[in-house]
């Protein structure tokens, strides 16, 4: 078969999938050992529904998309230890698993908040294995997080052999598929929608033609027409790598966001535009530090509003409204200005409001801009110099430390209650917030 269209790889490489094992439940437990080997439901914004569960949860019958308030008794009678979606901590321990992985191999590609691709070179340990061995006790040591490794010479094959490696325990959270002597017998099964890059529609079609699972699939390397004709140039790709041909390899960063949308359900339902403004102003602000992080302006704000769908079951219950800005920017400021301004354009009166977005569209590297020295709206330097200060010591000393005065959170009380996200089992940012690290309790 010619292969010449494959990018080449050096033979002395192979790649690795680095999965936290059940990442938002792992994450609690790193800073609450009390939580050790108990179930853990982990809800959704405003503590909806369950969104991740710990094994033992999972071995509880607690399902996923569970609704709080239907099973919380549920909960109470299995001991399910229900925690809120702390988000800047899931974040944080993220990063940290990164970095490690930098450390560690010979380059990385971040696939999802908890997952990894990883180059590891052949050369560094006797074998691919004790290599594993080795990512998974320094993460573990490092992080305190649990992490699965699958070693293959195609990224296809690594999400196998990780997906492998966490379901079966004689493999203790390591397996290396290169060279293994029993692929065939793997693949054999891994059913066709486990495949990664296989979605359920071409599941079903896959399976019409009897191929049913990894190794009926790999199989099809031998007929590369009906490949082609029915799985296209992707197809065949996930064909080659399952035959250990690496077609992809590590992707150097992801690409810029088109649009960046913030959107959250109110706490509570919201009758007053001052509320709602406030409420939109803080999503502008999120949006637009997302817009600097990737160094980026917006030529364009879009925001809508989210009425109540049962208060008139036939009448209109979104609003919104946009405006394009002659010069993009990624000027807090001057987006929460427009957006209180579209706010008002869009509320109406007496209406009840449950949930507002923001969407940030036109948007181009912040090099790119073209300048006009006499437009008002011109995003100058000093701008771009306070964002970035701002930008900064929020880094430093953790989200909303420095915030504009539109946003509300420099209020006390009630009234921040309003909006806000029902949160009523949030655990402590221990890593990115000082007046909520770990202390110790000391008796004398």
């Amino acid at each position: 078969m010619n292969l010449s269209f494959l990018p080449s790889h050096p033979r002395n490489l192979a790649y690795a999938m680095v999965d936290c094992n059940n990442f938002y439940a792992s994450c609690e437990r790193v800073f609450d050992p009390s939580l050790n080997n108990k179930p853990i439901a982990i809800l959704s914004n405003n503590d909806g529904c369950v969104i991740a569960r710990s094994q033992e949860a999972k071995d509880a019958d607690i399902p996923m998309g569970a609704p709080e308030f239907k099973y919380r008794k549920q909960f109470k009678e299995k001991g399910v230890a229900v925690r809120s979606s702390n988000y800047a901590l899931y974040g944080d321990m993220s990063h940290r698993v990164m970095e490690s992985l930098r450390y560690l191999t010979h380059d990385i590609e971040v696939y999802s908040i908890d997952e990894a691709f990883a180059e590891l070179s052949t050369n560094i340990y006797p074998s691919l294995d004790e290599y594993g061995e080795v990512i998974r006790n320094t993460i573990d040591q490092w992080t305190g997080l649990p992490v699965s490794v699958g070693i293959a010479p195609s990224k296809t094959l690594a999400k196998i052999a990780n997906h492998i490696a966490k379901k079966n325990p004689e493999f203790d959270n390591v397996l290396d598929l290169t060279n293994h002597p029993e692929i065939d017998s793997f693949l054999e099964q891994t059913p066709t929608q486990d495949i990664w890059g296989i979605g359920q529609g071409l599941t079903i079609r896959l399976n019409r033609y009897g191929i049913n699972n990894a190794l009926d699939l790999k199989k099809t390397i031998n007929n590369k027409k009906w490949v082609r004709k029915h799985l296209a140039v992707t197809g065949l790709r996930t064909v080659l790598e399952l035959n250990g041909f690496p077609c992809s390899g590590l992707s150097e960063g992801r690409d810029s966001r088109k649009g960046i949308l913030t959107s959250r359900m109110f706490g509570k339902p919201l009758y007053q535009l001052s509320d709602v403004q406030e409420a939109v102003a803080t999503f502008v602000s999120r949006a637009a530090e997302k817009l600097r992080a990737q160094k980026s302006v917006a030529s364009n704000i879009h925001i809508n509003l989210i009425g109540d769908k049962y208060d008139n079951i036939r009448g209109k219950y979104k609003f919104g409204a946009g405006y394009p800005m002659k010069v993009p920017t990624a000027h807090t400021p001057t987006m929460i200005k427009v957006a209180k301004a579209l706010t008002a354009h869009a509320f109406e009166e007496g209406r009840k409001y449950k949930k507002a977005a923001v969407m940030l569209t036109g948007i181009v590297p912040n090099s790119e801009v073209q300048m006009d020295l006499f437009d008002p709206e011109l995003y100058t330097q000093r701008q771009f110099r306070l964002m970035e200060c701002i930008d900064k010591i929020n880094s430093r000393f953790g989200r909303n430390h420095t915030a504009f005065a539109a946003t509300g959170l420099h209020k006390k009380g009630d009234h921040r209650n309003k909006w806000l996200m029902n949160q009523n089992y949030l655990s402590n940012r221990y890593t990115t917030r000082w007046d909520e690290l770990m202390v110790a309790k000391t008796e004398f």
